[in-house]
């Protein structure tokens, strides 16, 4: 086998460096952009904590189908949700009955108003398994009922300060992500125990037990819709159904 003259494969083996010596680094700044934008995620912006919020009371990012506004008093029976009225009522002409308002699936109402049903059907089931394994009496059910209302009264609120803040600042700050998740942790927190006061020590553990994120109404991010145009879609969704 004859040996390839030093003057061929030098010139090769110039270039076969080169490439390495560019794309080395390249490689080594592209992991390094996909590692800041994971910390970047990682960080707790207010988006990061509203979709965390968003999957724990399982508000979908996409409704199964559009929602309407409540009918104008005295007009419930006007139009159902596949229905436009054509005409008014007595004495009144054609179109005057107007509709109500259409809602996207994509709408933060339609998401809520879906998840609020679906929490609506299963929190008597959550609460009568609740009362069970916490051998709870008249009293105790009721003290435990307080605790729940509270809870969801003062998460109303939380939304509320938090939908204040992003309609009056245009930058949503990560303090803001901080303390909205401060604030669902205590809540919940404290919920747990003032659920604790109505058992014995004994039953503590089992206080502990209970998933308390299933007694969260999801009403309570009413707030936020006022304020959804300065949400990023996909950021706050929940899982998709």
């Amino acid at each position: 086998m004859s040996k390839i003259p030093v003057l061929v494969w030098l010139p090769a083996a110039f270039v076969i460096g080169g490439l390495v010596g560019y794309y080395g680094p390249a490689e080594e700044l592209r992991m390094r952009e996909i590692r800041a934008k994971e910390e970047a995620k990682a960080k707790p912006s207010v988006n990061n904590a509203l979709g965390s919020f968003a999957q724990m009371v399982n508000i979908p990012a996409e409704a199964k189908r559009p929602r309407r506004r409540p009918a104008p008093p005295g007009q419930e029976g006007a139009a159902d949700t596949n229905e436009v009225a054509e005409s008014g009522g007595p004495g009144q002409p054609p179109g005057d009955n107007k509709p109500p308002e259409n809602f996207s699936p994509e709408d933060l109402r339609a998401r809520i108003d879906e998840a609020a049903d679906l929490w609506r059907a299963r929190i008597e089931i959550a609460r009568a398994a609740a009362v069970e394994k916490l051998d709870l009496n008249e009293e105790g059910q009721s003290a435990f009922d307080s605790a729940v209302d509270t809870m969801n009264d003062r998460l109303r609120e939380t939304m509320q300060i938090v939908a204040d803040e992003i309609a009056n600042n245009k930058s949503l700050s990560p303090e803001l992500g901080v303390r909205l998740m401060g604030d669902i942790s205590t809540a919940l927190a404290e919920t747990y125990d003032a659920i604790g006061e109505t058992v014995g020590e004994d039953m503590r553990g089992e206080v502990s037990s209970i998933e308390i994120f299933n007694f969260i109404d999801p009403s309570v991010a009413e707030p936020l819709i006022a304020v959804q145009d300065k949400l990023d879609p996909q950021d706050f969704g929940g899982p998709r159904k």
